[in-house]
């Protein structure tokens, strides 16, 4: 949950929102068009926010965070979702209010303009017509419609986009942060392990109330499942395969007619078409055509007196570079049936009727059964086994619905019923941990009571688990002997830190009066160099990056020293040295860009003005 925070926390301290500005958003902008029947969410001076619109962002804005979660729901926090989509709905409102009361709009020929210089309606580099015709037809949109999404959509960005960019920093400012950014730092690093301290050190009852009095709200058992499960394995029913000479038989038949499919053709053909008379009358044709090859007449010379398909005429009936699908599947149905040499009986297609001659095929090399011996019963057992694990899943399923008795499925099919107490969403299980297992687990069914066994789920090695939770426990506080142990472990650790800066405070002091090299000497911690780090190279973990980042720059021959605890052990972080790295060039667009990233003062700006907005708004939430 805590990474789930992470990635939201950046809602309104980014320079643009994509609900706001993303042109063609991905709920589709037919979200922006609603009846005036809509159940309304929320006002803003007057103007309504339908909860249509609201589900739609929603669903946008939890796609986005599925992708960088890795597609596991059960990390992310619906309320949590709600309650920012629905801010940034008031802040988008007010935005759009404001730069239409500024007169902040483009002409219809400027959007028109926009418009047609969007990725979307592009075909080879220039503007589609029929592209964009396919986009209103498929979303159900009129040109007018769109045209007034891309009007607020640009409103928003030249309202924002003022205000953010308007934030006051002179040409000194960015060359200061450039410099900054561009920074590689010299350090040495000393690790102390923490284990060596407070070995004899005991958290007594006093401590660990006091402790967990003055942080209860950290302590809160999260939601949890009592869980039963069976595992079924591919590999289970391969020992059980038999393969007859009959099987090897009939796959080595298949192998031999996939050889002839896959084969390349060279084709000609004489087409009657219906384009002047009817289909019995085509067929007519065709017929006494196919009865004058029977006699003996040439196909070339029939091809001319006979083919109205001109291209392939002028070639004496030869089709060039023949496809299957080009002229349909009874056509292609009627050349996998002719050996070479071979003239088709008349054939249907919906341009008339054809007389098909198989002029060449060239296919691979039929191998004998003999050396196909060892591959074909291999691609036998894999198929068998295939069909004989689905049979099982889809019989456990069949059972699982009838029975409910995870026992009578795990001795039906010789399974191990394992079971787990107290899982939680970020139990580290070898199944239980997987997405789709936990989306199942912390379902809305599970949470209302519902304890039948699951339907199969597949698993990433293709495995199939059922599942039985027999519990689940909601999310709640943690007893005082319920966190003793975690408590205990803090304040254990954090004596050992205090200890661990102890034995190093005098170090810290000599590198500050002394130089470098006579500190060292004076000290038994020994040091390793870890050359140039830049900024962002994670070369260190980021607390032991931070730490190099906020020392003083040393003088000439002296170290700047800071401690900080990662793990298990202490760390002596040290400075010798201030350069700048060599691999940060950029150009004017990358300084602009590294500008309004790392600078807050423009997004700083945009949200105090939202905030002016809203607090002279009139915002009225419908209650839920």
């Amino acid at each position: 949950m805590d990474n789930f925070r992470t990635l939201i926390r950046g809602w309104l301290g980014k320079v643009l929102l994509v609900l706001f500005l993303a042109p063609l958003a991905l709920v589709g902008i037919e979200g922006y068009f609603t009846g005036s029947n809509e159940p309304i969410a929320a006002t803003v001076n007057g103007e309504k926010i339908t909860q249509k619109e609201l589900d739609n962002w929603v669903s946008s804005q939890k796609e986005q965070y599925l992708q960088a979660v890795g597609g596991d729901e059960s990390l992310l926090n619906q309320k949590v979702i709600e309650d920012k989509v629905y801010d940034a709905a008031v802040m988008r409102a007010l935005l759009l209010q404001h730069a239409k009361k500024l007169g902040l709009t483009l002409s219809d020929e400027q959007l028109g303009t926009l418009l047609r210089q969007q990725q979307t309606f592009q075909q080879d580099g220039k503007f589609s017509q029929q592209l964009l015709e396919n986009y209103l037809a498929g979303n159900k949109l009129s040109i007018q419609q769109l045209l007034e999404d891309f009007r607020k959509q640009s409103s928003l960005a030249l309202l924002t986009n003022g205000i953010v960019g308007g934030g006051l920093y002179s040409e000194k400012d960015r060359e200061q942060l450039i410099a900054l950014l561009a920074q590689e730092r010299t350090v040495h690093l000393a690790e102390i392990p923490l284990s060596q301290f407070a070995q004899n050190f005991v958290v007594n009852d006093a401590q660990t109330k006091a402790y967990f009095e003055q942080h209860s709200k950290d302590y809160i058992r999260p939601a949890n499942v009592d869980v039963s499960y069976i595992v079924l394995s591919k590999a289970q029913f391969t020992p059980q395969i038999q393969i007859t000479e009959q099987d090897i038989a009939q796959q080595y038949q298949t192998y031999v007619a996939g050889l002839t499919k896959d084969a390349t053709r060279q084709i000609s053909h004489i087409m009657v078409t219906t384009d002047k008379r009817t289909p019995e009358q085509a067929l007519k044709v065709a017929q006494d055509i196919a009865e004058k090859l029977k006699k003996g007449e040439k196909f070339e010379t029939l091809v001319q007196q006979y083919s109205e398909e001109p291209i392939s005429k002028a070639q004496q009936g030869k089709v060039d570079g023949y496809s299957v699908g080009a002229f349909g599947a009874d056509f292609d149905k009627a050349v996998l049936m002719l050996q070479q040499g071979q003239t088709s009986a008349p054939v249907k297609t919906d341009y008339g009727y054809h007389i098909i001659r198989l002029d060449k095929m060239d296919a691979a090399p039929v191998a004998p059964l003999a050396h196909m011996r060892e591959q074909l019963i291999t691609e036998l057992k894999q198929q068998k086994t295939e069909n004989a694990y689905q049979d099982a899943v889809n019989a456990i399923n069949d059972m699982a619905v009838q029975s409910d008795s995870l026992e009578a499925l795990a001795e039906q099919y010789k399974l191990q019923i394992q079971s787990a107490k107290n899982v939680t969403q970020t139990s580290a299980y070898p199944v239980l941990s997987e997405a789709a297992v936990k989306t199942k687990l912390f379902s809305s069914e599970v949470v209302q009571g519902d304890q039948n066994i699951s339907t199969g789920i597949s698993l990433k090695n293709n495995d199939v688990v059922w599942l039985k939770v027999s519990a689940y426990h909601a999310e709640r506080a943690e007893t005082l002997a319920e966190a003793k142990t975690k408590i205990q472990a803090i304040l254990k650790r954090d004596e050992q830190i205090k200890q661990a800066q102890a034995s190093v405070k005098q170090l810290l002091a000599d590198f500050k009066a002394k130089p470098a090299q006579d500190a060292i000497a004076a000290s038994k911690v020994s040091f390793q160099n870890m050359g140039a780090i830049p900024r962002y190279s994670q070369v260190v973990p980021l607390e032991i990056e931070k730490t190099i980042y906020s020392v003083a720059a040393p003088k000439d021959n002296h170290w700047s020293a800071e401690t900080v605890a990662s793990g298990e052990y202490l760390f002596v972080v040290a400075v010798s040295g201030v350069g700048r790295n060599p691999a940060f060039e950029l150009n004017d667009q990358q300084k602009a860009q590294i500008v309004n990233r790392f600078d807050a003062r423009g997004q700083q700006e945009l949200n105090d003005y939202i905030e002016y907005l809203r607090s002279t708004a009139k915002i009225k939430k419908t209650a839920q």
